[in-house]
């Protein structure tokens, strides 16, 4: 009987010993971190659908009604989130919006169904670029042509594959949008139903409202697969 009382003794020595050993280092620990610092949580990483989710909700915006010098560094965020936006669509064969975007209907629906084609291709491996969400880019050269509207080249990269995009932007009621545009990939949508490089400019901001030319884009995009 004794040596169990014993035995029972020294258990809960042990353990008081331990309990005060724990806390003991906590009162520590919080001694040593610094007033108001307070740990340090890891987010989760998002998935690539709410990345594009961001990217389609995004907007940009100026002060004036009117793109100025001072708007140019939006200018260059917009296009370069629109072809995260794009290219990561692709890659991850996702239905984004372009709403933010975009705001000619034409423009718009024909960036959609470029954008499903691609997509389709994609799947296919039909394309030789590299897509996806996250780009590098070179720098931005922008042009103004009038006092509403900038031409942009973005030159861009995935994994070593490289293209450039070019835009026309204007602002409408203080809000960027894209009036036209032209990835001009060599084996693009854009290129085959909108003309080579070489003869496809963009300069000209009302030309989504052409019905006639609108017509005949529409109308190539029937023969290769839309």
């Amino acid at each position: 009987m004794w040596n169990y009382r014993k035995s029972r003794f020294w258990l809960l020595l042990f353990s008081i010993v331990i309990m005060l050993a724990v806390a003991s280092v906590q009162i520590t620990n919080s001694k040593n971190t610094p007033s108001g610092e307070e740990a340090s949580l890891e987010l989760p990483e998002k998935s690539a659908a709410e990345i594009l989710g961001d990217l389609a909700n995004q907007q940009f915006s100026i002060l004036g009604s009117q793109i100025r010098d001072d708007d140019k560094e939006t200018v260059v965020a917009f296009a370069k989130a629109f072809v995260n936006l794009y290219t990561g669509a692709i890659a991850e064969q996702q239905t984004v919006s372009f709403n933010n975007y975009i705001s000619n209907g034409n423009l718009l629906q024909y960036t959609n169904t470029m954008l499903e084609l691609e997509q389709r291709q994609e799947l296919k491996g039909a394309v030789r670029f590299i897509f996806g969400l996250e780009n590098e880019f070179k720098q931005a050269e922008l042009q103004k042509l009038d006092g509403n509207l900038y031409f942009v080249e973005l030159p861009f990269s995935n994994q070593g594959a490289g293209m450039s995009l070019k835009l026309l932007v204007q602002a409408e009621n203080k809000a960027l949008k894209i009036v036209d545009l032209y990835f001009g990939n060599k084996d693009g949508v854009d290129t085959i139903v909108t003309g080579h490089p070489a003869i496809r400019k963009l300069q000209d901001p009302k030309r989504w409202d052409d019905q006639v030319w609108v017509d005949g884009v529409f109308e190539k995009l029937k023969k290769i697969g839309i």
